[in-house]
């Protein structure tokens, strides 16, 4: 999973075109004036994760955090 925060639509689309070829779904998206969390599930192989560095870079992208999840929560 994937938890971005940002700003304005432009960053939005930019967010979604780093992802590239990799695969990945919206869970969540929640707008708070002109702030914007968007979670996404991000199916990866492997450790390395070239289009995480990227959206950070994106303007507007205030940061993100990346969780394992495997499907399960117990709480």
């Amino acid at each position: 999973m994937m938890v971005i925060h940002y700003t304005g639509q432009t960053a939005g689309d930019d967010i979604v075109r780093a992802f590239g070829r990799t695969k990945f779904t919206v869970k969540s998206k929640i707008m708070r004036g002109d702030k914007v969390e968007m979670a996404v599930e991000v199916f990866s192989d492997g450790v390395d994760m070239p289009y995480a560095d990227a959206i950070r870079a994106l303007d507007g992208v205030e940061d993100l955090t990346l969780i394992q999840y495997n499907g399960e929560y117990h709480g």
